[in-house]
């Protein structure tokens, strides 16, 4: 069953960064569960913002965006996204969700679809869409057991060094898993909110909306995001957002896991730099 819509909840105003003035239509990054907008490289936004402007941001309790009581869901961040792209003036923008991001985008174009251009799924999913893979909800054990024996910053360095990249990048490439640690930790929630965005990600499904969504859709994934989870993995629920979303297109980035946007930045950029460059026509009921 869908969760009911934020409509008596007060958005939060969210701190953000925009970047660039290229004259291609707006596109608005959406990080992951808990990331702060500080852990997109500037690699990636400097590409796309010669292009267009960029819009980089922290959501509700990570970053400079302060937390608010009560439990967080990805529905609640689409909302507070819609108020940004509201008062900034800039939709409507192509909208491009990592992970848990993703989810918060699918949310954003059904509650608001006057503000998406085109939506960009980045190694993300709908919620339970298989009997094979039932859905867990609220803190997951492995996520519980891991905060418990590392700590929370060993927790999150471990979790994204082998989540994001592959053994064989992390080995040859120890300063750009840095960096990204080190971005994530600068910018970190509290451990309460990082739990309250865990939950809000657990309790997504968005399965039976997906053939509401109008507009042009690109699905990526990394070849190798193949860890399972929840509700399957993440290169499985990619496959059932491409095909059942009408339209949807998809690609894959050879060699990559969760963090291609970090490990592959270059494929990454052309493959996004192509799909915004095609789609920056408004969409006619917009």
């Amino acid at each position: 069953m869908s969760e009911a819509p934020p409509e008596l909840t007060e958005r939060v105003p969210l701190a953000h960064e925009v970047h660039g003035d290229g004259p291609g239509a707006p596109i608005v990054l959406v990080t992951g569960t808990g990331y702060p907008g500080r852990t997109w490289h500037p690699e990636l936004v400097d590409a796309l913002a010669a292009y267009r402007p960029v819009i980089t941001f922290d959501h509700r309790g990570t970053g400079a965006t302060p937390g608010t009581p009560g439990p967080y869901s990805t529905r609640l961040f689409a909302s507070d996204l819609a108020g940004l792209l509201e008062g900034l003036g800039l939709g409507p923008a192509h909208v491009l969700g990592h992970s848990m991001g993703g989810r918060v985008a699918q949310w954003l174009v059904l509650d608001h679809p006057s503000l998406v251009r085109s939506l960009i799924l980045a190694a993300s999913g709908p919620g339970q869409f298989s009997d094979a893979h039932a859905q867990t909800t609220g803190i997951p054990v492995p996520t519980a057991l891991g905060l418990i024996e590392l700590g929370y910053e060993g927790y999150m360095r471990r979790q994204i060094t082998t989540s994001f990249f592959t053994a064989g990048y992390a080995e040859a490439h120890p300063d750009r898993v840095g960096w990204l640690v080190e971005a994530f930790w600068a910018g970190r929630p509290s451990i309460e909110d990082y739990l309250k965005h865990v939950a809000a990600r657990q309790a997504h499904r968005t399965t039976d909306r997906l053939g509401e969504i109008r507009r042009p859709t690109l699905v990526v994934i990394g070849d190798q995001d193949t860890h399972v989870g929840g509700t399957g993995s993440h290169w499985e629920q990619s496959q059932y957002l491409a095909s059942t979303i009408a339209g949807a297109e998809q690609r894959v980035i050879a060699g990559a896991k969760h963090g291609f946007f970090w490990s592959h930045p270059e494929e990454t950029v052309r493959t996004l730099v192509e799909w915004t460059a095609r789609h920056d026509a408004v969409p006619a009921d917009a």
